[in-house]
């Protein structure tokens, strides 16, 4: 039997795909890499809203000594709603820091099963706060999100049964709570710093 070209080209460019599988503390690097990547950029965008939010107050306050009540109160109204949307980003941020150092500590410790499940519930917590602020970084954390679903069923952590985002558990939990302990010694000491 005589092959044709046609037949020994198509026998070469059809090869069966290898799939490489990476080592598991390489993934988590990748993905404390790309969770970083996206606390730079949350960094960004907390730094231009402080930014607006500056220039929002100098405003309100020329308004008002203009003695133009209107105008104080339409600029008083937005830097009320940018400090709330200021608000959750650094929330989100230092979620994220959390996540990130928790994710560090478990992987030297070669628990990362035990992490996989909580940290998920947390980057969907934070993803949710975004969702209006940066949609960017809300897309962003939904690929991670998709990253870390992926490595808990090769870690066989997750079961297939759909866990609503609201729930938390004990875990995520303490995240929440250590980073709203953080949350509030650093706007103390920013407050403190305002008025000194």
């Amino acid at each position: 039997m005589r092959l044709s070209l046609e037949t020994v080209r198509w026998k070469f460019w059809k090869r069966d795909e290898v799939k490489v599988v990476k080592p598991l503390s390489r993934r988590i690097d990748e993905l404390i890499v790309r969770l970083e990547n996206i606390r730079m950029r949350l960094k960004r965008r907390i730094d231009e809203l402080k930014l607006r939010d500056r220039e929002l107050f100098e405003l309100t306050v020329k308004a008002k000594m203009e003695g133009d009540l209107e105008k104080a109160k339409i600029y008083a109204n937005e830097l009320s709603g940018l400090r709330n949307m200021l608000k959750r980003t650094i929330y989100s941020d230092l979620l994220l820091e959390g996540v990130i150092n928790r994710i560090q500590i478990i992987r030297e410790l070669d628990e990362v099963g035990d992490v996989i499940a909580p940290v998920r519930e947390v980057l969907m917590n934070v993803r949710r706060n975004l969702r209006g602020i940066a949609p960017t970084i809300s897309q962003s954390i939904s690929n991670i999100i998709d990253s870390v679903e992926s490595l808990s069923y090769e870690l066989g952590t997750m079961s297939d049964v759909y866990i609503p985002e609201r729930t938390l558990s004990r875990d995520a939990e303490k995240i929440l709570a250590e980073a709203s302990a953080v949350a509030s010694q650093r706007g103390k000491r920013e407050d403190e710093l305002r008025t000194a």
